[in-house]
């Protein structure tokens, strides 16, 4: 469990937990919140909502978790908090199809069989975009991690040469530094992000 001034990206999922039990922590909540639903709405949006739409799907999945968790009905033996999170999600998904299907056959739009409805994943594939999903937030977060321990100059190297695509020698004359020192970023920084990776999967 987290220390008192520990950094909230450190809070494990159980830590939440207890924090949601009282509406009035709003640290906990606040890293619920900032936590999980970027998670949310990036999942809803690859199934192919809108963002408003998205962000209705993110909002009623953290509602519909928080109070039935404070109901007492949520039981850790039969998945952690993000597997939760995941039911949730989807059948929010689901329903939100459904109902948007029901809306349009209401005002007589023809029903191809061939369009969005028709393209709906199923339950397999729907995890596998949450999986994908998942990883890439975690990784978010120990990039952020590694940012705040390194310079300012050591992460724009790392970002523009190895997210960014610039030669290393382009980079190095943009930061005033060699290129074997971008280089040196990406390797410094890619080593840090492995050694954070299985304790961020762990508490999130």
């Amino acid at each position: 469990m987290p220390r008192s001034g520990d950094d909230l990206a450190t809070m494990t999922s159980t830590f939440i937990l207890e924090g949601l039990r009282d509406p009035d922590n709003r640290a906990v909540w606040g890293e619920y919140v900032a936590r999980y639903r970027p998670l949310l709405v990036s999942y809803a949006r690859r199934l192919g909502l809108a963002e408003p739409d998205a962000e209705d799907v993110a909002q009623q999945t953290l509602v519909s978790f928080s109070t039935a968790y404070q109901d007492g009905k949520y039981e850790r033996e039969k998945g952690r908090l993000r597997a939760w999170l995941f039911a949730i999600a989807r059948n929010q998904v689901v329903n939100w199809r459904r109902n948007q299907r029901s809306r349009e056959h209401q005002v007589g739009e023809p029903d191809s069989g061939t369009g969005y409805f028709a393209s709906q994943p199923d339950d397999k594939s729907m995890e596998a975009i949450w999986d994908e999903e998942w990883r890439a937030a975690v990784l978010a977060r120990c990039l952020a991690q590694v940012r705040s321990e390194v310079q300012p100059a050591t992460y724009e190297a790392f970002e523009l040469f190895a997210y960014r695509g610039m030669a290393a020698e382009d980079v190095a004359r943009k930061l005033g530094m060699t290129a074997n020192a971008v280089f040196g970023a990406k390797r410094r920084i890619l080593r840090r992000v492995r050694e954070l990776l299985p304790d961020m999967e762990e508490i999130w």
